[in-house]
């Protein structure tokens, strides 16, 4: 596997994995459009989520902040982000699904 996707963690390899099934389902569903574009949100999503921790890390301390709490918030954002990517992805499942008129319900 290459080594920059595990130098991301399991939210990089998700967010790759998920832009890549997402394109072969709007390839198998015959809007290869959708699952371009399903592909490039997705990813772009998963950068976004890379980059705003770390970010966030080189903000300056505040004078009240001390200690391990900037870290503990940098690592609570760190995993709420890491979701971001699957989040995209499930939109754009649904997306696809209406545009082929396969959604269900009523």
């Amino acid at each position: 596997m290459n080594s920059v996707i595990n130098m991301g963690g399991a939210g990089l390899s998700f967010g790759v994995l998920a832009a890549g099934l997402l394109l072969a389902y709007g390839l198998w569903q015959g809007r290869r459009d959708l699952g371009m574009r399903a592909a490039w949100g997705i990813l772009g999503a998963t950068i976004l989520a890379g980059i705003l921790p770390s970010l966030l890390f080189f903000l300056p301390p505040g004078p009240r902040l001390g200690g391990a709490l900037p870290l503990l918030i940098l690592q609570v954002v760190g995993t709420l982000l890491a979701f971001l990517p699957l989040y995209v992805a499930a939109n754009w499942l649904e997306v696809i699904r209406e545009a082929t008129g396969q959604a269900g319900g009523s």
